[in-house]
Protein backbone atom coordinates (compact mmCIF):
# COMPACT_ATOMS: atom_id res chain seq x y z
CA UNK A 1 0.00 0.00 0.00
CA UNK A 2 1.47 2.79 -1.70
CA UNK A 3 0.58 6.49 -0.02
CA UNK A 4 1.76 10.10 -0.70
CA UNK A 5 2.99 11.97 1.91
CA UNK A 6 1.12 15.53 1.10
CA UNK A 7 2.55 18.39 3.61
CA UNK A 8 1.24 21.51 3.73
CA UNK A 9 3.32 25.07 4.65
CA UNK A 10 3.45 24.33 8.70
CA UNK A 11 4.63 20.60 7.87
CA UNK A 12 1.18 18.59 9.35
CA UNK A 13 0.06 15.97 6.83
CA UNK A 14 -2.50 16.63 4.66
CA UNK A 15 -5.37 13.53 3.87
CA UNK A 16 -5.17 12.22 0.80
CA UNK A 17 -9.11 12.03 -1.02
CA UNK A 18 -7.30 8.27 -1.96
CA UNK A 19 -6.75 7.39 1.62
CA UNK A 20 -10.51 8.41 2.51
CA UNK A 21 -11.49 6.05 0.13
CA UNK A 22 -9.56 3.36 0.89
CA UNK A 23 -10.57 3.64 4.59
CA UNK A 24 -14.22 3.44 3.42
CA UNK A 25 -14.05 0.84 1.46
CA UNK A 26 -11.97 -1.07 4.52
CA UNK A 27 -14.71 -0.25 7.19
CA UNK A 28 -17.44 -1.53 4.28
CA UNK A 29 -15.92 -5.17 3.99
CA UNK A 30 -14.77 -5.14 8.00
CA UNK A 31 -18.19 -3.88 8.37
CA UNK A 32 -19.71 -7.17 6.34
CA UNK A 33 -17.49 -9.58 8.53
CA UNK A 34 -18.40 -7.62 12.05
CA UNK A 35 -21.70 -8.13 10.57
CA UNK A 36 -22.00 -11.84 10.12
CA UNK A 37 -20.00 -12.44 12.96
CA UNK A 38 -22.45 -10.19 15.14
CA UNK A 39 -25.58 -12.05 13.78
CA UNK A 40 -23.84 -15.61 14.62
CA UNK A 41 -23.84 -14.67 17.91
CA UNK A 42 -26.66 -13.25 17.99
CA UNK A 43 -28.34 -16.53 16.29
CA UNK A 44 -26.13 -18.66 19.18
CA UNK A 45 -27.51 -16.61 21.75
CA UNK A 46 -30.99 -17.37 20.74
CA UNK A 47 -30.21 -21.41 20.47
CA UNK A 48 -28.71 -21.69 23.49
CA UNK A 49 -30.83 -21.51 27.28
CA UNK A 50 -31.53 -18.70 28.47
CA UNK A 51 -29.40 -17.94 31.60
CA UNK A 52 -30.27 -14.60 33.67
CA UNK A 53 -27.48 -11.80 32.71
CA UNK A 54 -27.04 -9.15 35.35
CA UNK A 55 -26.04 -6.48 32.51
CA UNK A 56 -27.42 -6.65 29.51
CA UNK A 57 -26.79 -3.62 27.19
CA UNK A 58 -28.65 -4.02 23.63
CA UNK A 59 -27.16 -2.59 20.66
CA UNK A 60 -28.29 -2.98 17.94
CA UNK A 61 -26.49 -5.19 15.40
CA UNK A 62 -25.21 -3.09 13.02
CA UNK A 63 -24.34 -0.42 16.05
CA UNK A 64 -22.00 -3.24 17.16
CA UNK A 65 -20.95 -4.17 13.33
CA UNK A 66 -19.98 -0.42 12.61
CA UNK A 67 -18.23 0.17 16.21
CA UNK A 68 -15.73 -3.01 15.85
CA UNK A 69 -15.71 -2.18 11.65
CA UNK A 70 -14.47 1.39 12.53
CA UNK A 71 -11.94 0.17 15.58
CA UNK A 72 -10.34 -2.66 13.50
CA UNK A 73 -9.62 -0.64 10.31
CA UNK A 74 -8.66 2.66 12.44
CA UNK A 75 -5.36 0.48 13.18
CA UNK A 76 -4.59 -0.05 9.30
CA UNK A 77 -3.87 3.67 8.76
CA UNK A 78 -1.90 4.01 11.82
CA UNK A 79 2.42 4.42 10.42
Amino acid sequence: MATRKLRRCDGSRLIDPWDRLEYRVLVALAFVLCLTGGLAKRAMRLAAPAKPSASSSRESVFAEAKSAAHAAVGYAFIS
